[in-house]
């Protein structure tokens, strides 16, 4: 059986997920770059309800949110290929879970994991159709 679906969805998460990546790469390297802390403690200068710790405390939470979407991106990556293989090869089962299992890390992206977890359903759900012959 063709599987031009699953097989399609799985090259769109893959495509997205590869977008979303390198736009996170950039945004990790463009905020690591620019002095935030300095910036966000000028600006709230004249505002003093929150402390320079608390400043500091929010802009490495963000950085950490970053970081787990990088590595996150990056195992989705390595799931979404894999399970495009495995569906060429014709080992459908396999690569269902490995695209369920894909879609649930890409936890904090929410296209790549609608597009993981579609066709990750329909490798486990659709069966193929068997030609019954008529003897006449």
């Amino acid at each position: 059986m063709k599987r031009k679906g699953e097989f399609s969805l799985s090259i769109i998460g893959v495509s997205i997920a590869a977008i979303f990546l390198i736009v996170t790469i950039i945004a990790a390297v463009y905020i690591n770059s620019v002095d935030l802390k300095g910036m966000v403690d000028y600006s709230l200068m004249t505002d003093s309800e929150i402390s320079a710790s608390e400043i500091d405390m929010s802009i490495k939470l963000f950085m950490g949110l970053l970081w787990a979407g990088i590595i996150s991106l990056i195992i989705a990556l390595a799931g979404g290929l894999s399970a495009i293989f495995l569906l060429k090869g014709g080992k459908v089962k396999p690569a269902g879970i490995l695209l369920i299992i894909t879609g649930i890390v890409t936890v904090f992206q929410i296209w790549p994991l609608i597009f993981f977890i579609i066709p990750g359903i329909m490798c486990l759900v659709r069966k193929p159709i068997d030609t019954v012959e008529v003897i006449v």
